[in-house]
């Protein structure tokens, strides 16, 4: 058994992969060279695979995601939701800011604790 790797019969881009037996003949689309590693859309040239151009790849990528896009459900989000996570934020952050704050008001009172007890060690009242 063996792996080939073939292209579309016209634009000679990568379209996919079959298990064939050993004694398979290539067609002229095919090859048993991996694309892995390649820019897509890898082209097959003279049964060698070689990059896309940086553009061939951009466009690519692109056709890519406009095609993911949709299958993603529609963003419904109303402005009420969009205001409630908003303010969730800001909790969170202003949490966050009161906890530093928490903890610089205990480093300080330490300091002060600390400086009263050498003081009073050292005579004063």
């Amino acid at each position: 058994m063996a792996t080939i790797y073939y292209a579309d019969e016209t634009t000679n881009f990568f379209k996919g992969t079959n298990i064939v037996d050993g004694e398979y003949q290539l067609k002229g689309n095919e090859t048993f060279e991996n694309p892995t590693g390649k820019l897509e859309p890898a082209k097959l040239v003279n049964g060698s695979w070689i990059d896309a151009t940086l553009e061939e790849h951009e466009a690519y990528l692109k056709a890519q995601q406009a095609e993911a896009t949709k299958f993603l459900p529609v963003n419904n989000i109303s402005a009420g939701d969009k205001a409630v996570n908003v303010l969730g934020v800001q909790v969170a952050k202003l949490t966050k800011d009161n906890l530093a704050l928490t903890q610089l008001v205990n480093t300080l009172g330490q300091q002060v604790a600390s400086m009263q007890k050498n003081n009073k060690e050292n005579g004063g009242n």
